[in-house]
């Protein structure tokens, strides 16, 4: 008798496979149509009508539903992220909860603001679970690249003959434009955000170090172009802390640099961005800092946020408020409207009180640390620097990519945590304490 091998059958098998294949393409699709959303919003930062904002939350939320719906279907886990992931998700919440206890002073303005931070922590959600390794997260941080390399050059070539007009085609109704934005302060936090990628990338890339330094170079000359004070000091100071780190990581065996592309950040960054700022002019950024006007406006709308979260530490006056409830507090009269309090930490108190600033503020002050690891992340810290005399949260062309690049953040923050775990040495197990069984 001949003995035939003994073969198992399994009456799925092969089943599992096109489910396989089928939830590892639906990460790909949800990243393409949410990196298409975002780009959507700053495209269109400069129309003015309700229906484009109204559009980008519409098809975050859409997008949302269909991949929990997806993920129900296939029995999909989703990591529990931490505490920081929660309050973030908190965020719209504290709008909801002012609703329903009667602490807003217009329903109206606090339900537009929270779908627009649902929108926001949608983003963020929706970030985490499809960048879970590194290739899909150095995807996300190419294309996002990409397109703001592409709006520098608009903002470049469209900066002294668009006359206020995007693509020089749709009028804007203000003097000048930046690549789409119509505010020069939010064109430049949304370069603070793609100008380390680009400079981190110089320094890791090899022979590719070339193109990210003239993408670099064109970031930071069309933020010195726009003529923003705030947005120039902190692209320099972008600019000098990735040379510093450059020479200090010089051959870091953790990190692979070479002196090649160490020495391509050192010289060429500098010498690009130099050449393409004196091709655009500094005078005209040279001359806003001789002026102090907007400073003082600033000063008094700082001043009345401040009065009105004395009144309401613990509740505020309803998320979206302040225009309206500002002119109680209004210290000078101006001719002109006081749409933000031009400090985003101090409209978050007034309009939320303590807590829910402390909401939005911990998971961003958390993630710092990992910043500073991830040098590509820097941008999200001159970001909390510029929501001190700016409002770059309220502009989804903005803050999207900000919630973005913050659940990269804490996602590499959970990975580096979960290594250095690894790498630590086991605990000895000590002999038995006397007297013990």
């Amino acid at each position: 008798m001949i003995a035939l091998p003994v073969i198992s059958i399994r009456a799925d098998a092969g089943l599992d496979r096109p489910a396989v294949r089928a939830d590892r393409r639906t990460p790909v699709i949800v990243g393409v149509s949410l990196f298409l959303l975002l780009a959507f919003s700053t495209a269109t930062v400069f129309v003015r009508e309700a229906w484009a904002p109204q559009s980008f939350q519409i098809g975050i939320y859409a997008l949302l539903a269909l991949y929990l719906l997806a993920g129900i279907r296939r029995g999909r886990d989703y990591p529990d992220r931490g505490m920081m992931s929660w309050l973030v998700y908190m965020i719209p919440l504290w709008g909801i909860l002012q609703i329903l206890v009667h602490t807003t002073a217009s329903t109206v303005e606090t339900r537009e603001a929270v779908l627009r931070w649902g929108a926001l922590a949608g983003v963020f959600f929706l970030t985490q679970n499809i960048a879970v390794n590194r290739t899909a997260r150095r995807n996300l941080l190419s294309a996002f690249l990409c397109f703001a390399t592409a709006m520098a050059l608009l903002c470049l070539t469209q900066l002294f003959t668009s006359e206020g007009r995007v693509l020089w085609v749709f009028p804007t109704g203000y003097p000048d434009v930046y690549a789409t934005f119509p505010s020069y302060n939010n064109y430049a936090q949304f370069v603070e955000l793609a100008l380390p990628i680009a400079l981190w990338r110089a320094l890791r890339e090899g022979w590719r170090c070339w193109w990210y330094g003239l993408s670099g170079g064109f970031l930071y000359a069309s933020v010195i172009g726009s003529a923003s004070r705030t947005g120039a000091i902190l692209c320099t100071a972008e600019v000098f802390a990735m040379l510093v780190i450059g020479l200090v990581k010089l051959r870091d065996p953790e990190t692979g640099l070479t002196s090649r592309s160490t020495a391509a950040v050192l010289l060429m960054i500098p010498l690009l961005a130099i050449s393409l700022t004196a091709a655009v002019g500094w005078e005209r950024v040279w001359l806003r800092f001789q002026q102090n006007g907007s400073y003082l406006a600033r000063r008094e709308f700082l001043a009345a946020a401040t009065d009105m979260t004395r009144q309401r530490p613990l509740t505020g006056y309803g998320l979206g408020t302040f225009p309206e409830v500002y002119q109680r507090y209004a210290v000078k009269d101006f001719p002109f409207y006081a749409n933000h309090a031009h400090n985003d930490w101090a409209e978050f108190a007034a309009d939320g009180g303590v807590p829910f600033l402390l909401i939005v503020l911990i998971p961003f002050a958390a993630c710092i640390p990992a910043a500073i690891r991830n040098p590509w992340g820097l941008g999200l810290v001159t970001i909390l620097l510029h929501a001190c005399v700016d409002f770059p949260f309220p502009r989804p062309a903005v803050s999207g990519w900000i919630f973005a690049i913050l659940a990269l953040l804490s996602i590499t923050r959970t990975e580096d945590r979960l290594m250095q775990s690894k790498a630590a040495p086991p605990i000895p197990t000590g002999s038995p304490a006397k007297g013990s069984a």
